[in-house]
């Protein structure tokens, strides 16, 4: 890097754009991990809350498919993880308790939708855990992504003769 002074020549302007294109791409890095952190929680709370739903009104059909389940709680505890590393951020402070719920509602809601027990632990779990994602705005929160959980679970597992 020369002196302020002096005046730049090629040599200094193309070690700037190359500094420039490190950083975009640690910038494009860090917006794909918010992406996926963000995707992945709003599919997690919508799950959750058509499971719990579901299990409080005693439906015969739980309405989320056991893979996706699995699949989305298990991308949305890896990114409470990422929370207590530091790596993002979010509206509430997530914590190893906030993880191990969350796993311990997987278990639930995976045996559950495995036709197993419907364990009464589950629906005040589920608040619990909605609540560590998104604090007090949780409820608005787990409306919207109820929507987009119901059309992804129906784009992907589609119902017979629903």
């Amino acid at each position: 890097m020369p002196h302020p002074d002096q005046p730049l020549t090629n040599d200094d302007e193309e070690e700037d754009l190359l500094d420039d294109e490190e950083e975009d791409l640690l910038d494009d890095e860090e917006e794909d991990l918010l992406d996926w952190a963000s995707i992945a929680t709003l599919y997690a709370v919508g799950y959750i809350r058509i499971l719990a739903d579901a299990i409080e009104r005693g439906d015969a059909d739980l309405q989320v498919d056991p893979v996706a389940w699995e699949n989305t709680l298990t991308a949305v505890e890896g990114v409470m993880v990422e929370h207590i590393r530091g790596r993002l951020h979010g509206p509430t402070a997530i914590t190893a308790e906030d993880v191990q719920r969350m796993r311990r509602l997987r278990g639930l809601g995976s045996a559950a939708l495995s036709g197993g027990e419907r364990s009464p632990e589950l629906c005040p779990l589920a608040l619990q855990c909605m609540e560590s994602l998104f604090g007090p705005d949780w409820k608005r929160a787990a409306r919207e992504a109820v929507f987009y959980a119901r059309a992804l679970n129906q784009e992907f597992h589609p119902r017979s003769g629903t």
